[in-house]
């Protein structure tokens, strides 16, 4: 069991924690100033501390740089903090806390950075990883009825299974034993977890539970019932217009959500977005394993994928400083490839294609609708600052054209 140290000095929100901590099964040690939490953890270093930056007797920065010095990095630290400015993350990052975490903050989003952080730093769901799958007809981590297997990847396995507690379909993602030598297929199934469990919208599919638990790391999803857009464009052909603009008004909703919590996906693909009940205007996007949060340095490697070759941002390509700006690129091609039926450079492969798309802009068929072009033209500029600025304000674009 995981040891929590929470640093707090408000006693409410310190209880608060305290549960939402013990309810997942962490040992919790709570403290209400530096002095009685530094005179402890000096001694004995939790497997993850949580710090309030203002604290009656010192400052909650000057406690995290002394516990860090005496331990060096042990252990993950997460900041709390009411200050979001860049400057009082980089104080935070300085002082050597590992994440960043600013009031106010959802309960999801606090138990997702410690599932993070946390299996990360520990052996849980690392040494023990060989443990078998689950199984059809087994009961998986004490809660899931395993019913089939949704589909597999180099990364893990996906269930369609019953959730005994909430009484409902989920679809159970379960992380696959991995050897030593690659590490980012962890991260990115942290990644994952923690990107999902912060938003909530209908367009996003949603986490309902997570976890490391039997040896795996797992973590599972409303069940959205309907095929891919890659699927339905194979066997029914292009979309009509008016189909394109429902399919994109949905899409650009769901990075919109994402932008309130300052996220971007970096994936969006025909693969990565299910139609709930096959329908073109309930887009649901999946797949978070290469999202990103702008100041979640603790999350952040080196990332080997770039993304799927055919939807990635020119400025992805060539190594550009990227942002949101890069999912209405993806978005807007994606919307293309409904309308039209095929990938923009079709007989291209690999680097070929990245090296074509960085350079040459999708070419758009004069069978499209005028308007509708015009609106996947901005999307689809080469130079993001061609693009809308945000996908609020592309939504608002679309709201113009569809009226």
């Amino acid at each position: 069991m995981a040891r929590v140290a929470v640093v707090e000095d408000e006693a409410p929100v310190r209880d608060s924690l305290a549960l939402t901590l013990r309810e997942r099964g962490y040992e919790v040690v709570a403290f209400g100033d530096f002095a009685s939490a530094y005179e402890a953890l000096s001694r004995l270093a939790p497997d993850l501390l949580i710090a309030d930056v203002n604290l009656p007797d010192g400052n909650g920065l000057e406690l995290v740089a002394r516990l860090r010095a005496l331990h060096s990095e042990s252990f993950p630290i997460i900041v709390l903090s009411g200050l979001n400015s860049e400057t009082d993350f980089m104080r935070g990052f300085a002082a050597g806390a590992s994440d960043y975490l600013s009031k106010p903050f959802t309960r999801d989003e606090l138990l997702a950075r410690c599932a993070v952080h946390l299996g990360r730093s520990t052996d849980e769901g690392t040494t023990a990883l060989q443990h078998d799958l689950p199984r059809e007809g087994s009961l998986a981590f004490r809660r899931y009825e395993v019913r089939s297997v949704l589909g597999r990847g180099s990364y893990g396995t996906v269930y369609e299974a019953w959730d005994t507690v909430r009484g409902e379909e989920v679809a159970l993602k379960v992380l696959a034993a991995l050897p030593s030598s690659q590490p980012e297929a962890r991260l990115r199934f942290l990644r994952e977890t923690y990107a999902l469990s912060s938003v909530r919208h209908a367009n996003v599919v949603s986490v309902v539970d997570f976890g490391a638990a039997q040896g795996r790391l797992y973590y599972a999803m409303s069940r959205v019932h309907g095929p891919t857009l890659r699927e339905r464009i194979a066997t029914g052909g292009p979309a009509s217009p008016a189909e394109v603009l429902a399919l994109l008004t949905g899409l650009l909703s769901a990075l919109d959500a994402l932008a309130q919590v300052e996220l971007v996906h970096r994936d969006v693909t025909p693969a990565n977005v299910v139609l709930r009940d096959g329908r073109l205007e309930a887009p649901v996007l999946l797949d978070f394993g290469l999202a990103k949060r702008v100041f979640d340095r603790g999350l952040t490697l080196d990332d080997v994928l770039l993304g799927t070759p055919g939807f990635v941002a020119p400025e992805v390509v060539l190594g550009q400083p990227t942002d949101a700006r890069a999912d209405l690129f993806a978005a807007g091609l994606v919307a293309r490839f409904a309308g039209v039926g095929r990938e923009p450079f079709p007989d291209l492969r690999g680097m070929a294609l990245l090296n074509h798309m960085a350079r040459t802009p999708a070419p758009l068929p004069a069978d499209l609708p005028e308007p509708l072009r015009g609106v996947l033209a901005r999307l689809t500029a080469l130079d993001p600052a061609d693009r809308p600025p945000t996908a609020r304000a592309a939504l608002e674009e679309l709201t113009a054209l569809r009226a």
